[in-house]
């Protein structure tokens, strides 16, 4: 049987859901890319001024990050973060509008606790996860040193309390030639394509000599102009990811070795430049996961945690658990084959299950900071941890 104070956020939850499935639906209904979400932005901010939380736009020099505070400086903050950019094409196939969402309702939940507890909370709006890792400025500005505590929740396919995320690092290469007719006078030019495609063959071949959790994987972004045209411009993108910074650092050189090999042996030139910021790989609080396991179990969710290390992904979330504890627990809104990333989850993101899944991510994050804002041992055995402590 929860207390009082626990049955009191589950039914602010509930009263705000109209509202919550509303903020879910709009975004779902209008996606936009990572830096280029200005409705969304302008749309949650509103929200949440519109429930007395101090606002403030343009958070570290970002147009579609913001911040919105409610509390005083006494007690712990706990923030809680929205996600809220959409992928080319396929929208919110990865559910940042069920997480966005998830956040807020977890904050405007526990902020209708704050006249009995001590404490602030902070809802961070966090734009660009899927490209260019928005939270890394975010990060740089100092936004979490006044932070306790961070959380969100990601829909997927299987409930699960942690898992690892890969360090991540993207690089453009771009190879120069000369442009020549390709029937008549091939052997006056360099060509480009050739070079870009051996790229990508001296990488597949480094694929068979770098550890099982590392990842290196691409496209080619431009591969010329016409057949009867020897390209003299290619350009392609890659992601180089490990579970840790010091292996993703030699691994990146390995793959600049790549790019030069391939220059060489086409005899074309080449420049290589970083496409965003280093996602650093998660750091795990388990202290913490285990009080929002308590509280999700306690409103009837079931965990199927699977290996932490398996099934990996990158996140600018990672960067995040590297200066404050933070979780990023996932919760199953559909069945096992389908997953992030793909057009039905999208769908999903949208249907009764995702709704539902992102109410109860709601209210256990809500329980959990509340736990964290009135039990000072348990926020002792979460920072402990962060600092170096044993896990529970």
């Amino acid at each position: 049987m929860l207390d009082p104070q626990k049955q009191a956020v589950i039914e602010e939850v509930d009263r705000l859901r109209p509202e919550l499935l509303e903020v879910s639906r709009f975004l779902h209904a209008h996606p936009e890319l990572a830096f280029e979400e200005v409705q969304a932005a302008a749309f949650l901010a509103r929200i949440m001024e519109e429930h007395d939380f101090s606002v403030e736009r343009g958070v570290a020099g970002l147009t579609t990050a913001f911040t919105a505070t409610y509390g005083s400086g006494k007690g712990p903050t706990i923030a809680f973060l929205a996600e809220y950019d959409a992928l080319p094409e396929i929208g919110h196939a990865c559910g940042h509008n069920l997480i966005a969402t998830g956040s807020v309702g977890a904050a405007l939940a526990l902020k209708a606790l704050l006249g009995e507890v001590a404490g602030r909370v902070l809802l961070v709006g966090c734009p660009a996860e899927e490209k260019g890792g928005g939270k890394i400025p975010l990060v740089e500005s100092g936004l979490f040193r006044r932070v306790d505590a961070a959380m969100l929740f990601h829909p997927s396919n299987r409930t699960e309390m942690v898992k690892q995320a890969l360090g991540m690092r993207d690089v453009q290469v771009e190879f120069f030639g000369r442009s020549s007719h390709a029937a008549a006078t091939p052997h006056l030019g360099i060509n480009a394509l050739d070079a870009v495609i051996l790229a990508f063959n001296n990488i597949n071949a480094l694929r068979q000599q770098v550890r099982s959790d590392a990842r290196i994987h691409g496209i080619i972004t431009h591969g010329g102009k016409a057949p009867n045209i020897i390209p003299d411009h290619t350009a392609a993108l890659f992601y180089v990811r490990a579970l840790d910074i010091g292996y993703l650092d030699e691994l990146y050189e390995k793959v600049l070795g790549c790019f030069e090999a391939a220059a060489s042996a086409t005899g074309a030139s080449y420049h290589v430049k970083r496409a965003g910021h280093d996602y650093h790989p998660h750091k795990i609080n388990y202290a913490l996961a285990q009080l929002f396991r308590q509280n999700l179990e306690a409103l009837g969710g079931e965990v199927d945690q699977g290996p932490e290390d398996e099934d990996l992904g990158s996140t600018d979330v990672g960067n995040v658990s590297r200066v404050v504890p933070t979780i990023q627990p996932t919760i199953a809104i559909c069945g096992p084959k389908v997953s992030c990333h793909m057009p039905e989850f999208a769908v999903a993101a949208a249907s009764p299950s995702g709704e539902e899944g992102m109410l109860l991510a709601a209210r256990a994050m809500a329980l959990t900071g509340l736990d964290l804002l009135r039990d000072r041992d348990a926020l002792h055995s979460v920072k402990a941890e962060f600092a170096g402590g044993k896990r529970p």
